[in-house]
């Protein structure tokens, strides 16, 4: 009887890490990480970004890690808009933008992305929501910072939300990036922001 519970237990033990091997391989997570850093830890920017101006507040640096790579933020605060830019390693823009509301996306491409998130989760929860500009020129950066200092709403927008996803009594962390039309374009899960104060 004893040895008849430990073949079951045994077998129960390798079913479940069957399982996680296949959700792990089936369903690969981008997961990142974002901590704050010293503006001497930046990557030196191959353009000068003047054009963020004397008018800014609350300049912060920040290093962002995932399984994609590693990239930099400048966040901001002007004319009461919470600004980032977003720098690769070698100190080339990828993207800027802003945080926005809801009522700030066209209504055609928000009730497509709800739509999208009442079929993936049984409760959602959207706590932030940024509008972005791709650098889609990268010898030509001020295009992209001067449509972003526009707010302009532009076909080639990506919207990023930040939510918080509910399955299987479960709530997770998302960031889901979605096209001008609300496409989803990108998911990856994210991990709580490290709040250690000390800087290296």
């Amino acid at each position: 009887m004893i040895m008849r519970l430990i073949v079951l237990d045994m077998t129960r033990f390798r079913l479940f890490i069957v399982l996680l091997f296949m959700s792990t391989v089936c369903f690969p997570q981008h997961i990142e990480r974002e901590h704050r850093i010293r503006k001497s830890q930046f990557p030196s920017l191959q353009k000068d970004i003047m054009h963020i101006g004397q008018e800014t507040k609350q300049v912060s640096y920040y290093k962002e890690v995932d399984s994609l790579g590693t990239t930099y933020l400048i966040k901001f605060k002007r004319d009461r808009m919470r600004y980032f830019l977003s720098y690769d390693t070698s100190g080339k823009l990828i993207n800027s933008g802003f945080r926005i509301k809801e009522i700030d996306i066209p209504e055609d491409t928000f009730e497509k992305i709800k739509t999208y998130l009442m079929g993936s989760y049984r409760k959602s929860r959207i706590r932030r929501i940024y509008q972005q500009y791709p650098a889609t020129n990268p010898e030509n950066d001020e295009s992209a910072l001067k449509n972003t200092f526009q707010n302009l709403i532009l076909p080639s927008n990506v919207y990023r939300l930040i939510i918080i996803g509910k399955n299987d009594q479960r709530n997770t962390e998302y960031d889901l990036w979605f096209d001008a039309d609300g496409n989803l374009i990108r998911k990856r899960q994210a991990l709580p922001m490290n709040h250690d104060r000390i800087l290296y």
